[in-house]
């Protein structure tokens, strides 16, 4: 058996995974960044995009994530976002409206171009989560 560590999901509102596991991929504002047993102290801005936790048992859990903070301290990962889903509550067609509205606010004449980015990468990334681990 894998070495293991523990990992909490929060968001403002609850504790949507608290456990051990064996290995986290997180979207960070600059890539995917994975954690195991061990990792050196870490503290990063999240991104928007799939987080993947790999338990003990041999399954994964995967989730969207959208903003937020994670960090390593004393071989713990917390990762502080603003919502977590579970893929398996996706949908093809929810992330499609979401592409449909990100399409319908596209920024002219400068206008906030950053909300039409997160918008637009969290309609990509709900497409992608629930086309493979979606319901």
């Amino acid at each position: 058996m894998a070495a293991t560590f523990h990992c909490s999901i929060v968001t403002p509102t609850e504790t949507v995974f608290d456990d051990q596991v064996e290995y986290v991929s997180f979207p960070a504002w600059d890539g995917q960044h994975g954690v195991m047993a061990g990792q050196s102290p870490l503290l990063s801005q999240l991104g928007i995009g799939a987080l993947r936790i790999d338990g003990p048992d041999g399954g994964s859990r995967w989730y969207l994530l959208e903003s937020g903070f994670a960090q390593v301290q004393d071989g713990a990962l917390t990762l502080l976002t603003d919502r977590a889903t579970p893929a398996a509550d996706l949908s093809v067609d929810q992330a499609n409206a979401l592409i449909a509205e990100a399409a319908a606010r596209i920024p002219t004449g400068g206008a906030d171009l950053g909300t039409f980015e997160r918008l637009q990468q969290r309609g990509f990334a709900t497409r992608a989560l629930a086309r493979v681990h979606g319901s």
